[in-house]
């Protein structure tokens, strides 16, 4: 025993061992659950799908079967008004009498070849004019040819009686003599006064007709159905051995106390449906037919299991083999690079180990070199994140320090210009706003400034602006309250006013009204910048939009939008991100959005204004 045990481990090592007996516990007990509850459940689906399905077909040619029954019916309720016209006219002339008779005789005509009857006969009185007609009219005295005595009628009253026959003669029928089964709908007319019987019509429907009907429902299964009298007589049926044989008196009782949708019966789940005129619509689902899917479907789940049984196993034992080399060997690297800090590592972590180094086995020793990888990681990790800070504070000053040029050049072109107009106070004005104007930006040396300054250096330049443009200019600024005191990255609105004074005035704009709200989002503060402009036409609205999804800066086209852009979708600035909205002539409407941001986050020294 001890040889075996020996030779076992020498052909599995320590940890190849242990893996191989997980592996075939995670896999072969998950598999045992899986397959067990894949065929209790499956078999509990199969079953009652296969149940539904047979059911769901009884019900619909239920359906069918009392729509043909409600539709002789309603023939016979239709005949029922032409006899009592019929039988008015015979107390008048002959004449009318004639003509009532005619159209009764087209009458019945029509309903054969519109509700596809098989024969409509009608009995008269043997004395009548045109009772021995011969085609649809006949005398009572001939009422045995259906079957049907004078006795059978006279308690009718208003309602029918339903009738089948088998191999009734036709010789009435003008196409042929033939016999057939028939299912017959009865009217009869008794005079209580003189006791007799003043007519009587019957509506003939084939019994193939509904047996078709049974049997296209019921095509491809195994499944019978059949309709039934009340005394257990089948008059149709989708299986030719069962037609015109009797139900046995137990069954019949079982059909007519059953209160659910189904019961089982002799090897059979039995459905039945009362039809409309007291007939019984029985659905026979052989047991077999249900249980048979579920003998594939085990079958299927055996043969699924044991194959991947099989294959597992192989599976499991080639990945064991292979996993304890591949861990050796990455032990092995690891510990020969263990120094090496280019790893990443989020929290220090520890594998736990046994406490007599001499039981250590593979994952053991990685896990002591990952530990010591981890506190040399730990270490240049808190530096990189440093330098990544820096990189980001010095991007950002790089692109806040492109806009300053940009907006410097535009002033002091507006000041050339008024200089060039003779318009010294105004320049001279512009001047010393412009001096203001950088002696509060300079001051406010942070990349994030309070709203409140961004605001008043956005006055500033407005007001220069408005010195510019002859007084037609004129802004509003709307702030819900607080919101000032949020952090925003400096030269954030000043881009986008120059955009509305540059490009909305025009010769249909001559004069400009912009209006800058600030209100509160989700955790995030909302500014929309919005004028009464020129607008931006829709090619070039397109492509600045696909600038701000970029993310990229253009020196030559939209450069100060998309400066912004850069700068203000920075997760150190807030993860911003900027909606422009305009229609030409119209309105032009900037929205920016971007986290709320307390004063204890700005980036870089704070300074005091000194005015």
């Amino acid at each position: 025993m001890k040889k075996i045990i020996r030779w076992f481990r020498r052909l599995f090592p320590r940890f190849q061992t242990k893996l191989l007996i997980a592996f075939l516990l995670c896999t072969v007990i998950p598999l045992g659950i899986i397959s067990f509850v894949s065929y209790s459940v499956s078999r509990s689906i199969a079953w009652d799908k296969t149940m539904d399905a047979s059911i769901l077909a009884g019900d619909q040619l239920h359906v069918q079967l009392s729509a043909r029954i409600r539709q002789a019916e309603n023939v016979a309720d239709a005949l029922q008004f032409k006899m009592y016209t019929l039988e008015s006219a015979n107390e008048q002339k002959l004449s009318t009498y004639m003509d009532t008779i005619t159209q009764l005789r087209n009458d019945i005509s029509l309903y054969l070849s519109t509700f596809d009857i098989y024969q409509i006969c009608v009995f008269l009185k043997d004395e009548n004019f045109g009772s021995n007609e011969g085609l649809y009219f006949y005398p009572l005295s001939r009422l045995d040819l259906l079957g049907v005595s004078r006795q059978d009628l006279e308690s009718l009253g208003a309602s029918s009686l339903w009738l089948y026959r088998l191999q009734i003669e036709t010789p009435f029928i003008l196409s042929s003599n033939k016999k057939t089964d028939s299912i017959i709908c009865s009217r009869a007319l008794f005079n209580q006064g003189s006791g007799q019987l003043d007519y009587a019509y019957f509506i003939l429907m084939d019994t193939a007709e509904f047996s078709n009907m049974l049997t296209t429902a019921f095509a491809n299964t195994d499944t019978c159905g059949y309709l039934a009298m009340p005394d257990g007589t089948v008059i149709a049926s989708s299986d030719p051995a069962l037609y015109s044989r009797k139900l046995s008196p137990d069954l019949m009782q079982r059909l007519s106390d059953c209160k659910t949708p189904y019961f089982f019966y002799e090897g059979s789940y039995i459905h039945a449906a009362v039809l409309d005129n007291g007939w019984y619509q029985i659905t026979d689902i052989p047991k077999s037919y249900v249980t048979g899917s579920t003998v594939v479907l085990l079958r299927t789940i055996l043969i699924a299991l044991l194959s991947a049984l099989s294959v597992t196993v192989l599976v499991i034992l080639l990945i064991s083999r292979n996993l304890s080399v591949r861990i050796h060997t990455l032990s092995e690297a690891m510990e020969a690079f263990r120094l090496n800090p280019n790893l990443p590592s989020y929290e220090p972590l520890t594998v736990p180990k046994p406490d007599d180094p001499s039981l250590y086995d593979e994952i053991d020793m990685l896990g002591l070199t990952f530990e010591q990888m981890q506190a040399a990681i730990q270490n240049n990790l808190k530096s990189i994140l440093e330098l990544s800070l820096t990189e980001e504070r010095l991007k950002y000053q790089l692109l806040q320090s492109q806009i300053n040029p940009h907006f410097l050049y535009n002033i002091l072109g507006s000041v050339k210009t008024c200089q060039s107009l003779g318009k010294l106070d105004v320049a001279d004005r512009m001047i010393s706003d412009l001096t203001r104007f950088y002696r509060l930006t300079l001051h406010k040396s942070n990349d994030l400034i309070l709203l409140r300054d961004e605001l008043e250096i956005a006055t500033l330049y407005l007001n220069m602006e408005k010195l510019c443009h002859n007084n037609n200019l004129d802004w509003e600024i709307r702030l819900e309250s607080g919101i000032e005191n949020f952090l925003i990255c400096k030269f954030t609105l000043q881009p986008f006013l120059e955009n509305c004074i540059l490009h909305g005035i025009s010769a249909q704009t001559p004069n400009i009204r912009i209006q800058i709200s600030a209100v509160y989002g989700d955790d995030t503060v909302i500014i929309k910048i919005s004028d009464n402009g020129a607008g931006i036409p829709a090619e070039k609205l397109k492509e600045l939009r696909q600038s701000l999804k970029s993310r990229t800066v253009n020196y030559e086209k939209h450069f100060g939008v998309c400066n912004v852009n850069t700068r203000i979708s920075s997760e150190h600035y807030g993860s911003g991100h900027i909606e422009i909205e305009s229609i030409p002539y119209k309105y032009t409407c900037i929205r920016i959005e971007f986290a709320q941001m307390e004063g204890d986050q700005i980036i870089g020294l704070p300074e005091r204004i000194e005015n």
